[in-house]
C-alpha cells in the first residue's frame, strides 16, 4: 500500500470510529481500507466521506502534470481528456457489534453527450464478497443504481469492489463525445443479529 494511502486510511478509520452513532434507527457501519486502482485519477479515496451508513465516493480534480489531461472521471474526445476512464474503488464494510449487513446499494450519476459521428459507452460492475455482479451498461446516461439483498448471507463484514468504465470515439474533426460520472455513493443497511 502506498504510504499516502496508508495515512489516508488511518485518518478515515479515526473519523469513522468517531461517528459510530446511530443513523435512522440503525447502528453505523464502518468503511475500512478504502483504496483505488488508479491513484491521482478518477476515484479519490482521500476525499471519500463516510456519514453513518453512507459512503460518498470522492473524485480527483486538477490536471496530470505529465500529460496535461484532466483527472476527473470523464472520457471525452476533447484534447485535454482521456478517451477512456476506468477505475476500481475497494473497501470493506463492517457491521457494528451485534448486527449483520442486510443490503448494499450503489448509485452513480453523471452526464454525457454525442454529436455527429461521436459515440459514448460505459459499464459498471461490482464484486461483493466473492460474487461478481453487473451494475449496468449505458451510452450518454451513466445514471444507475443497484441494490443487493444480503440477508441470507448474514455477513458482519464484506469486501466490496466497484469498477465503472467509460469510453468515447469520434472520427477526426467530424464529431465529439463525452460521458462522465459526477457522483457516486454506497448505502448499507443492517439488522440486529
Amino acid at each position: 500500500m502506498h504510504f499516502g494511502k496508508w495515512i489516508t486510511c488511518l485518518a478515515g478509520i479515526a473519523v469513522l470510529g468517531a461517528s459510530a452513532a446511530t443513523v435512522q434507527g440503525q447502528s453505523a457501519v464502518r468503511f475500512v481500507g478504502i483504496d483505488d486502482a488508479v491513484p491521482s485519477r478518477f476515484f479519490d479515496p482521500a476525499t471519500s466521506q463516510a456519514t453513518g451508513n453512507k459512503l460518498v465516493i470522492g473524485f480527483n480534480t486538477g490536471r496530470d502534470p505529465a500529460t496535461w489531461k484532466l483527472n476527473d472521471f470523464m472520457a471525452s474526445t476533447a484534447a485535454n481528456r482521456h478517451l477512456s476512464a476506468m477505475d476500481t474503488i475497494s473497501f470493506t464494510v463492517e457491521a457494528p457489534p451485534g448486527y449483520y449487513i442486510t443490503k448494499i446499494t450503489y448509485t452513480q450519476k453523471g452526464t454525457g453527450s454525442v454529436s455527429r459521428t461521436g459515440k459514448a459507452s460505459g459499464s459498471a460492475t461490482w464484486v461483493v464478497g466473492n460474487f461478481a455482479y453487473q451494475l449496468g451498461t449505458f451510452s450518454t446516461n451513466p445514471n444507475l443504481s443497484k441494490t443487493l439483498d444480503l440477508r441470507q448471507q448474514r455477513w458482519t463484514s464484506v469486501p466490496v469492489s466497484i469498477t465503472p468504465a467509460l469510453f468515447v470515439y469520434s472520427t477526426p474533426t467530424s464529431g465529439a463525445a463525452s460521458v462522465s460520472i459526477t457522483s457516486a455513493q454506497v448505502v448499507v443497511e443492517v439488522a440486529p443479529a
